[in-house]
């Protein structure tokens, strides 16, 4: 065997032993850390909203928001992410129960929730990029009372978003 093909046996070696461990890196809609296929059903067959709108969250919900550009937004506080001023982003209230509240979107884009004028850290985060339907869910630990959904930095002028309230 001579130097080239040497070498080209070696680089489809090294392209099937590479090949595996992307795809177990990604691993499609079961690679979330917790359940989303009730989320994907309701981002299947979304009710359209415009951005600023608030939903009825006494059930889980599945919504596709019109989004505006970011300085259009009527964000609550600054999001943590500075947005584009001409990107995507919108926000969604919702009156929440006390328990934790789980937020799925269908795209990448940067979610900030806001309760009582300040920013709610997620409790739980997942994401993955290969999953159709769903690219990332996020768990928020809420009191009762209203809450705000802001999403900035979108990729598109809408956004699938599911939210699941904490059971009765």
């Amino acid at each position: 065997m001579n130097r080239a093909s040497i070498a080209a046996a070696l680089s489809f070696a090294l392209l099937g032993v590479g090949a595996p461990a992307f795809a177990a890196e990604t691993g499609g809609c079961g690679a979330f850390k917790w359940p989303v296929e009730a989320d994907i059903a309701l981002l299947a067959k979304p009710d359209w909203v415009d951005s600023g709108a608030t939903v009825d969250l006494s059930g889980p919900v599945g919504v596709r928001v019109k989004l505006v550009d970011a300085d259009k937004a009527g964000f609550a506080i600054a999001p943590e992410r500075k947005p584009a001023l001409s990107a995507p982003a919108g926000t969604l209230g919702f009156e929440a129960r006390a328990g934790v509240t789980q937020v799925t979107l269908s795209d990448a884009a940067w979610a900030d929730l806001v309760q009582d004028g300040k920013p709610v850290k997620p409790a739980g985060f997942s994401g993955v990029k290969d999953c159709d339907g769903a690219h990332k869910t996020l768990r928020f630990e809420l009191g009762a009372g209203p809450a705000l959904l802001q999403i900035s930095n979108a990729p598109a002028t809408s956004i699938g978003i599911a939210l699941t309230p904490p059971a009765k």
